[in-house]
């Protein structure tokens, strides 16, 4: 039945002849540069982070298209991003108030919790990276979580992430429920430059929030666990850092990855539900997906090949009827057993638990996953956790 009703949302989206335009960007070494072989002249955006020194330009799809790219072409670029937005758009919708019902909140400890909405973590971006912080408030300096949403890269709110965030919260911890620039308006690397300097925010405002800053998680959903992991692997890997031309200034104590997205070759094995995966792939790089191989900034776009032994200690949680994201978990722990980064999982036991199932709170799986979860964050932050 939800099935059917995001068909008929994508349908619907389908006929809307006012569409978002894609955007294309280049990435080296730091620094964005225009693509003179496949880019025409035009309209550009540059920016540069207060606390990072990569420079980010941005390349409007429509002016800037290659040159023997056909109308037809662009119009299919464009119906394939569309596509992929309307679908993750109907699913923040479906299945919100799901996602913020959180089963272990009642009125007494709702009212023990205390949220600063929109707090302001960049100030070249005020109006989109902004954070929710949420917490019971203590004399003790806490373990904190920095929590990014997914939404297929072009949707998604941390407003979906309430019942999660108090359910860190009434455990002991310091969430930052994070926002960031959606495709297609900011496109790799902007999202994960600006995430970068959203976890350095709270490192260098501990004091503030009354967080302990050797004690930081980084955790998140979908494409925000594909950040997640990022992030993470910039803090563990010099040369991935250098790539970036950022830092991550904490030490992260460890990461929660739920249904992301790891590995690219995965993705090219694979068949995806209305081949999302194409839409996803233009809104976030402007390729599609049978241009990947020949894409310039393949090789630094996923993080899987750059993951190395000093990756923090993680938990995976995955499911075999992922139709968004299959086979991503278990190829990420498999690796993560060959380099002897400790780490635990929950992979879903039941057909029915599909794409982040955990954070629809109900049935077996959903239960046992954010169980084992606030397990693994709980033993992490009290240095129960050996490795």
């Amino acid at each position: 039945m939800q099935i059917d009703i995001i068909k008929a949302f994508i349908e619907n989206a389908r006929r809307t002849k006012n569409i978002s335009r894609p955007t294309y960007q280049s990435f080296l070494c730091g620094k964005m540069e225009k693509d003179d072989d496949k880019l025409n002249s035009g309209k550009v955006r540059a920016e540069t982070s207060t606390d990072l020194t990569a420079e980010t330009v941005t390349f409007d799809m429509a002016e800037n298209s290659e040159p023997t790219m056909s109308k037809a072409e662009q119009r299919k670029r464009k119906r394939a991003a569309k596509t992929s937005q309307a679908i993750f758009r109907a699913i923040d919708i479906l299945f919100s108030a799901s996602q913020n019902a959180c089963p272990y909140i009642n009125d007494k400890n709702l009212e023990t919790i205390d949220c600063d909405e929109d707090v302001v973590y960049d100030d070249k971006n005020g109006g989109v990276c902004v954070m929710d912080v949420y917490r019971v408030k203590t004399e003790c300096a806490r373990p904190a979580v920095v929590l990014i949403h997914g939404g297929g890269f072009s949707a998604g709110d941390k407003k979906y992430r309430k019942g999660l965030s108090r359910f860190f919260a009434i455990n002991g911890f310091t969430v930052f429920t994070v926002n960031y620039g959606l495709a297609p308006d900011y496109v790799f690397p902007e999202p994960i430059v600006q995430l970068v300097n959203a976890v350095n925010f709270v490192f260098d405002n501990a004091d503030r929030f009354g967080i302990d800053r050797d004690r930081i998680i980084v955790a998140g959903d979908s494409a925000g666990a594909y950040y997640a992991s990022i992030v993470a692997t910039i803090g563990a890997n010099g040369d991935y850092a250098a790539a970036y031309g950022c830092k991550v200034k904490p030490r992260l104590l460890g990461t929660v990855l739920n249904c992301g997205l790891y590995n690219m070759q995965v993705v090219l094995n694979s068949k995806y539900f209305l081949n999302i995966d194409d839409g996803v792939l233009v809104s976030f790089t402007g390729v599609r997906k049978s241009e990947f191989n020949d894409y310039k900034y393949k090789d630094v776009c996923m993080p899987f090949d750059y993951i190395n032994s000093d990756f923090p200690p993680s938990f995976l949680i995955y499911s075999p009827s992922d139709f968004f994201c299959k086979n991503q978990g278990d190829v990420l722990k498999d690796r993560l057993d060959e380099l002897g980064v400790y780490n635990e999982h929950y992979e879903a036991r039941h057909n029915s638990a599909i794409h982040c199932f955990s954070l629809n709170w109900r049935g077996e799986d959903a239960f046992a996953a954010n169980e084992l979860m606030m397990s693994f964050a709980k033993r992490l932050a009290a240095g129960k956790i050996k490795f």
